[in-house]
């Protein structure tokens, strides 16, 4: 659309061009002050195919500089402090999601241990039946016990072999479970009872001394309270008399060839400062300050009682890891005498010196002493565990999980 000169109206002419360009910026923030640098270089191509003229514009470099003049360096090292903590939890939420994938099969291992364990103790209380129903069924011809006593050894019997066949079923597909979670394909993979490796005790001091240095929990606590310290900073700036400085320096020409273009720029200076005076506002911002400061409280003490429901989750774990311990020994010791007794039962009532009752009461100690020992095997190592995950700590290899597991990466 093109004026005229003489009486100032707009006529309509088709033109056809073509208009290319490229450019670079650079941006890099200044750590002590805040403030943010930007280096450009622009070139800019007008064809105009009607005129059969080509025209170049370039700004061969251009240097700015904009500063606020008040907290933009404490603002820039929040936002800095920040971002370090932001990547500080990223790399060990990596080592807590590993841990916690080990926990879980950890987890399948300890369920096909409970199902091994039921299975050899039913194998073995199926075998012991078995010698004593065909004992009970002679002393029934012999007339030494009654019918009664004999048909409970017989439902006995009867109890042990289908104790047997579902504890069979329950190992064969929780041992499954275990290598599909594991990638294993194998038929010779068998499951024992663990050998008692780890620490006989945990210092509560060490636990929370790397919980608190390793822990992503804390590090998101520290980033939500720097977070609300530069809202109620931003809200103060806001408040207050401010502003900001801008210095330019750049080299620009304008020329019909490439070449002229970037000969003999024209060199450009500026300087600007503003201002910002906040008044007439009718106590909006006192009421935004106070809003500001009442969020920033209200945060700091949410993130206190997080941190005090935490310390508190650790000194249990620590106390349940440490009493589990003490009752594997004591569970190990009472299951093998129970084994005892009840294989001494088995002799005694061959020799007629035990009831039914008295050895049906001797097979159920055995079972009940055989759960507790697997429950204090679980609880170890599950507390283990869950000490290790909060404090991304081998505890036994007295390492943190970063190193193994940075090391492994490598």
């Amino acid at each position: 659309m093109l004026q005229k000169p003489d009486d100032g109206s707009y006529s309509y002419v088709e033109d056809y061009s073509n208009n290319s360009s490229i450019g670079a910026s650079i941006r890099q923030k200044v750590g002590f002050t805040g403030g943010e640098l930007t280096v450009n270089s622009n070139l800019n191509y007008l064809n105009e195919f009607s005129q059969k003229r080509n025209s170049f514009s370039t700004t061969p470099i251009a240097i700015g500089y904009s500063q606020q003049l008040f907290g933009g360096g404490k603002l820039h090292r929040l936002e800095n402090d920040i971002e370090y903590a932001k990547n500080i939890v990223a790399i060990r939420q990596y080592c807590s999601n590993i841990s916690q994938i080990q926990h879980e099969a950890l987890n399948f291992f300890l369920n096909a241990l409970l199902n091994k364990m039921e299975r050899e103790l039913s194998l073995q209380n199926k075998q012991n039946n078995d010698t004593l129903l065909y004992i009970a069924e002679v002393k029934l011809k012999n007339g030494i016990i009654t019918e009664y006593d004999f048909k409970q050894i017989e439902l006995q019997s009867l109890n042990t072999q289908y104790a047997y066949e579902n504890a069979t079923k329950n190992y064969t597909e929780s041992r499954q479970r275990l290598l599909t979670f594991l990638g294993i394909d194998s038929d010779n993979f068998d499951i024992d009872i663990p050998f008692f490796e780890l620490p006989l005790s945990i210092d509560a001091h060490l636990v929370t001394t790397y919980v608190k240095k390793n822990n992503p929990f804390f590090k998101q606590q520290e980033i939500q309270r720097l977070e609300a310290e530069k809202s109620l900073f931003s809200a103060k700036l806001s408040n207050r008399l401010n502003g900001t400085i801008n210095l330019n320096y750049g080299i620009n020409q304008y020329a019909e060839t490439f070449m002229d273009a970037y000969r003999h720029g024209n060199q450009r200076q500026s300087l600007n400062i503003g201002f910002q005076i906040p008044v007439f506002q009718w106590g909006i911002n006192k009421n935004k300050m106070r809003i500001a400061e009442n969020t920033y409280q209200a945060s700091n003490l949410d993130i206190e009682s997080r941190i005090l429901e935490f310390e508190n989750e650790i000194k249990e774990k620590i106390n349940t890891y440490n009493q589990s311990v003490k009752l594997w020994f004591t569970a190990e010791k009472a299951y093998k005498l129970s084994q005892e007794q009840y294989r001494m039962q088995v002799q005694k009532f061959t020799l007629g010196k035990v009831s039914v009752y008295e050895l049906t009461t001797a097979l159920n100690d055995q079972n009940d002493t055989m759960q507790r020992y697997y429950t204090a095997i679980r609880d170890s190592f599950d507390n283990y565990f869950s000490l290790r995950n909060m404090a991304l700590y081998d505890f036994k290899k007295e390492t943190e999980l970063e190193v193994l597991f940075t090391d492994r990466r490598k």
